[in-house]
């Protein structure tokens, strides 16, 4: 049977008593498992959203600061890979009740849901793959780099530079962190976000807890701007019913 992978590494202290992380191709099928479950099964949401958008100079001294608080709202698609479109409603810009933020130093949109990755099975084989243990094995890290020269053409769909790094538990492939990584001159196509991180935490909608978003956190190839989100109140989003006047 032909290796899944070029590179796959096991680590762990040796004065540390740890529990080894699963195999490779029991780890992915349990993180895509655990990806396309959660991709089907979380409903439209809306939460509260505080971001803090700004401009650093090279040493990392804030020169511009944008504070935004909104109401963002995740709405299912019938779309398999991109199941959800993000609608923004702005409340305040920097304590100011406003509907227009205007100019922001940096604001990324549609990384909420979807930067769960994982959305496509046939390109397990475009990446090296290192994998280590932490927290004593109660999870796990796992570290994608795109190939160089990968045979597959589903990897030609990938970004040029592409990395991405999860903490997930080993066991229920149920991702805590996720973070994807792009070459800048790739980041340059299209506007595309060069650096993105999401932490994720357990959040009720009525009778389910699902592991959603609670910090968001991206900033462009030179790090001269960066964005910080923070999610809280958590609720399903149904729509608006409007009744069209004559109507019965």
């Amino acid at each position: 049977m032909k290796p899944l992978i070029a590179l796959a590494l096991i680590l762990c202290p040796a004065v540390a008593r740890c529990q080894q992380p699963p195999p490779l191709d029991v780890l992915l099928d349990r993180l895509y498992a655990y990806a396309k479950e959660y991709q089907a099964t979380l409903p439209s949401l809306s939460c509260d959203e505080s971001i803090t958008s700004q401009a650093v100079t090279k040493k990392g001294k804030v020169k511009w600061e944008v504070r935004v608080e909104s109401t963002l709202r995740e709405i299912r698609t019938d779309d398999p890979y991109d199941p959800f479109i993000e609608k923004r409603q702005f409340k305040s810009v920097d304590g100011h009740r406003s509907r227009r933020p205007g100019d922001l130093p940096f604001l990324v949109e549609g990384g909420f849901a979807n930067l769960v990755g994982f959305k496509r099975w046939e390109q397990k084989e475009c990446f090296d793959y290192v994998v280590a243990p932490e927290e004593s094995g109660r999870t796990v890290r796992l570290e994608m780099t795109l190939k160089a020269n990968p045979a597959n053409s589903e990897c030609r769909k990938i970004p040029a530079g592409f990395r991405r790094v999860v903490i997930a538990e080993p066991e229920t492939g149920r991702i805590l962190h996720s973070e994807r990584t792009i070459s800048p001159e790739e980041a340059a196509i299209g506007d595309k976000v060069y650096f993105g991180a999401i932490d994720y935490a357990p959040q009720k909608l009525g009778e389910q807890t699902f592991w959603l978003p609670s910090r968001f956190y991206a900033h462009d190839a030179e790090n001269a701007n960066r964005m910080i989100a923070t999610y809280s109140n958590f609720h399903r989003y149904t729509g608006e019913l409007k009744i069209l006047p004559g109507a019965n």
